[in-house]
């Protein structure tokens, strides 16, 4: 998940510093947010060795072991694998939700391959589908007795603006919450502040105890803004937790879900011993995330829900659990059709190369004629490329 500018900046670094990099991915799985395939450029494009591994380690069943060694590279392949298997199920749009839930505590009931208690996680494609599929779980937990009473607690949901987006003043309302990720002039890390005004002049905030601070969009590196949200919690539930803290009498890691011992007001005890800190306001419940918080994470069974995927997050979504999945849906074949779309996005060579093969097609042996044709000049970048391309016959990487 590198994009071409990290890579880049990664490379000029250990040049700098006679490092040597050792890569280590799927290019098959989620691409980076920013513009890139950094990496799939370089195993493709590059001299670089190699080592691949070629057995399927996490899944034991060897029907499900064998659709998902298909859906890396057959994508069509793998979902008739699935489908063979009885693992796709269609329903009506509107019983989706609960279908998921009927799913997710069937799947729970049964103890795992070593008799203990399974862990099952839903991958669902939107936050919308997150949400209603939380609702229909926790209700049907809470009506077999499965769930405590809970306690309301205040937590901050993510707005995920863009680093644009937090420079601009006007975008922030008194009650926006800024959750320091890094110290930033004066501000410690992990310190949350809650907006009180902002103009063109900053950013006025204030501290727990408090005190005023005025940020500038010089610091909006430092932090993410989030919104005050009213969240049950149980005894029993499954939380998310959505920031590393490493203090002294509490860690975290970004990620992880954890289950609820006991809550009583102010205080969330998780069964592993730990007690979320009262100033820890980024959890949600975990019962169902996305293909991205899904990456990397293993469970015993899992529960897709989607209408569409693209190849990579349903590859993803996909190959999380051990024993086996259920993916449910109301238009299998909708879904089907989706994740046969690739998600590559093309470096310049590679798209030099599709012109000059699309020039070759058309029976155009001057490229520069093509262009004109199609009336689609390239830009300066591609055309340098093109041009190295048809005069020199090279393939070169550009970040």
């Amino acid at each position: 998940m590198v994009s071409s500018k990290d890579m880049a900046d990664l490379i000029s670094l250990a040049k700098s510093k006679d490092a040597r990099i050792v890569f280590s991915g799927d290019t098959a799985q989620i691409k980076s947010v920013s513009e890139g395939d950094a990496l799939r450029v370089l195993e493709r494009e590059s001299n670089l060795k190699s080592v691949s591994l070629l057995q399927v380690q996490r899944q034991t069943n060897a029907e499900y072991k064998a659709a998902v060694e298909s859906l890396r590279t057959h994508p069509a392949d793998g979902f008739s694998k699935l489908e063979a298997m009885g693992a796709i199920r269609e329903v009506d749009w509107r019983l989706r939700a609960h279908e998921v839930s009927r799913a997710y505590s069937e799947a729970a009931a049964v103890p795992n391959a070593k008799g203990q208690t399974r862990t099952v996680l839903v991958v669902a494609a939107t936050h919308d589908d997150i949400k209603s599929v939380t609702h229909a779980i926790r209700a049907d937990r809470q009506r077999v007795g499965e769930l405590a009473p809970g306690e309301a607690f205040t937590q901050h949901t993510a707005l995920n603006w863009t680093e644009a987006q937090k420079k601009q003043t006007k975008n922030y309302q008194p009650g926006h919450v800024l959750e320091f990720h890094k110290a930033s002039n004066g501000v410690r890390k992990n310190e949350a502040l809650e907006v009180v005004s902002a103009d063109k002049g900053g950013i006025t905030a204030r501290r727990s105890n408090g005190e005023a601070v005025t940020l500038t969009s010089r610091q909006a590196k430092a932090f993410g803004v989030f919104e005050k949200q009213e969240l049950e919690v149980s005894a029993g539930d499954k939380l998310l937790l959505q920031a590393n803290r490493r203090d002294k009498h509490f860690r975290a890691t970004n990620g992880e879900l954890v289950t609820v011992a006991s809550v009583e007001p102010g205080a969330i005890k998780l069964d592993d011993g730990r007690q979320l800190p009262a100033d820890y306001k980024l959890f949600t419940h975990g019962y169902a995330v996305t293909a991205h918080r899904s990456q990397g994470k293993t469970v015993d069974y899992e529960v897709i829900a989607a209408e569409r995927m693209a190849q990579d997050l349903f590859y993803v979504s996909a190959t999380r659990a051990r024993e086996g999945l259920t993916v449910i849906t109301s238009d299998s074949l909708s879904l089907q059709e989706s994740i046969g779309v690739s998600g590559d996005r093309q470096s310049a060579s590679e798209l030099a190369r599709r012109a000059v093969a699309s020039a070759a097609s058309a029976g155009i042996d001057d490229f520069r004629h093509y262009e004109v044709q199609q009336q689609r000049p390239a830009s300066p970048t591609v055309q340098q490329e093109i041009n190295h391309h048809v005069n020199h016959s090279g393939i070169g990487i550009s970040f």
